[in-house]
């Protein structure tokens, strides 16, 4: 098993309501000691100044935390199961969001009933198996952080070592209020299977800044790339009288060029993460409908 390093140490309390939260330890020396916290036990990404603040912010907490090294990770294997499971659900997201588009205003059981159906064939293998806070009332939660889950799950399991570690970049960046939940990238690559409801939920609505990003990028990838082998082609014109050497230099070039532009188009699906906005709608719309 591999061990995920723990988070940098914070020197703040993340009680929201904590006593101490705007006490300066810079200009009392005195209480320096508070400057080394205690940190959750399980996700080792939640800060505290004492046991008490601890107890008091576990009743929002337990929703949002999740192991990093305490068990092994849970392995779900890619297989054609998998992969028919996840298009059926990126297919309801899909007609779900373009119910929701056309009557941005109203939000009727008919439009968002066939999400229900994510968890209601799903083999029990793929099945969320942590409690959701309120799910009994609000009943949508456990489909969409379902959804959420196998997307992640095949999308890490598509990375490759480098694009892993872009993608922890990404959280690394963020930096987001004591109140909302922590995105923890060497986790959330590490272990795409074992994460809270509350980090599923947050992940849903970071993801498309992220893959919109990334939709750029291999843009801007294609363009070099076609540039360069326009350059290349231009370039063998003129260097026909050279040398055999010379020549299979350029041809090579030219081919590797063309290699990049064909694993370029080979990776852009269907407007590549596209199922990530589609879930983002759901959160922001349905996450909080209740059963009625």
């Amino acid at each position: 098993m591999t061990t995920i390093p723990e988070p940098k140490a914070m020197s703040m309390c993340d009680f929201g309501l904590c006593p101490h939260e705007d006490y300066n330890t810079d200009s009392h020396p005195e209480q320096e000691a508070r400057k080394t916290l205690m940190r959750c036990s399980t996700c080792k990404n939640r800060f505290y100044c004492s046991a008490r603040c601890q107890k008091k912010d576990w009743k929002e907490h337990k929703w949002n935390c999740s192991a990093l090294n305490a068990t092994p990770p849970t392995s779900i294997e890619i297989d054609d199961e998998f992969r028919a499971e996840k298009e059926r659900v990126v297919l309801i997201l899909k007609d779900v969001a373009a119910a929701l588009k056309d009557d941005k205003n109203k939000l009727t059981a008919s439009m968002i009933a066939p999400l229900l159906e994510i968890t209601a064939t799903l083999p029990p293998r793929l099945q969320y198996p942590r409690p959701i806070q309120d799910s009994e009332k609000f009943k949508f939660r456990l489909p969409i952080v379902t959804a959420c889950r196998l997307l992640l799950i095949s999308y890490v399991s598509a990375l490759d070592d480098t694009q892993k570690g872009e993608f922890v970049k990404f959280f690394a960046g963020m930096e987001l209020p004591s109140s909302f939940c922590e995105m923890y990238g060497p986790k959330i690559a590490g272990r795409p299977a074992d994460l809270s409801a509350g980090e599923y939920a947050m992940l849903g609505q970071v993801m498309p800044m992220w893959v919109i990003g990334e939709g750029m990028r291999k843009v801007e990838v294609k363009k070099a790339a076609e540039k360069d082998g326009n350059a290349v082609e231009e370039g063998g014109e003129k260097d026909t009288e050279d040398d055999g050497a010379g020549s299979s230099d350029k041809g090579k070039a030219k081919a590797a060029v063309e290699e990049g532009v064909e694993a370029v188009d080979e990776n852009e699906n269907e407007k590549d993460g596209e199922e990530w906005i589609w879930l983002a709608v759901m959160l922001k719309r349905v996450y909080n409908a209740t059963s009625r």
